[in-house]
């Protein structure tokens, strides 16, 4: 084979992520973005990106958590924290219930307009609004929708300044 030849396209985007969990842009116990972030991002199909983290995956690079998607091997340091996707939009949205932009009592945008929002599926806005409601910061009313509840979990003590 002639050295001049072309790699695949699973090999490049393979590459392009050593380069990334190598340089720490990923670091050790950091989730590996989605498989539709990386088709998106690269431009490439859905196999193509399976075939790349299936490399890196069996170089011990990454590894599969079920439902979870792919993290970087090895242990998170205390400045990584590693998060889902789904804990990412949560940690978005409490940030704007704080903020204000939703207030007490409000409704929240269906998941299909929150899935625009934050780029990504339905299922994980799902995952993050029942997260915020495992947290008592949302209520689901049936037949109505998720509201910002009226009295949100007192802040963090911690922070007397």
């Amino acid at each position: 084979m002639s050295q001049g030849k072309a790699q695949p396209a699973y090999a490049t985007l393979a590459n392009d992520l050593r380069q990334r969990i190598a340089t720490g842009k990923y670091p050790p116990g950091a989730m590996i973005p989605s498989e539709a972030t990386l088709m998106a991002e690269f431009g490439v199909a859905r196999g193509t990106v399976r075939q790349a983290l299936a490399e890196l995956e069996r170089e011990g690079l990454v590894v599969s958590q079920m439902g979870r998607g792919r993290r970087v091997q090895g242990e998170a340091t205390p400045e990584t924290q590693p998060s889902t996707r789904y804990e990412d939009v949560a940690n978005q949205l409490r940030a704007a219930i704080k903020a204000g932009e939703f207030p007490p009592d409000s409704r929240l945008p269906g998941e299909p307009v929150l899935a625009g929002r934050f780029g990504t599926a339905r299922i994980t806005v799902r995952k993050a609004l029942e997260l915020l409601q495992q947290e008592g910061l949302i209520v689901v009313v049936a037949s109505k929708g998720r509201f910002v509840a009226t009295k949100p979990p007192p802040p963090d003590t911690n922070s007397e300044g």
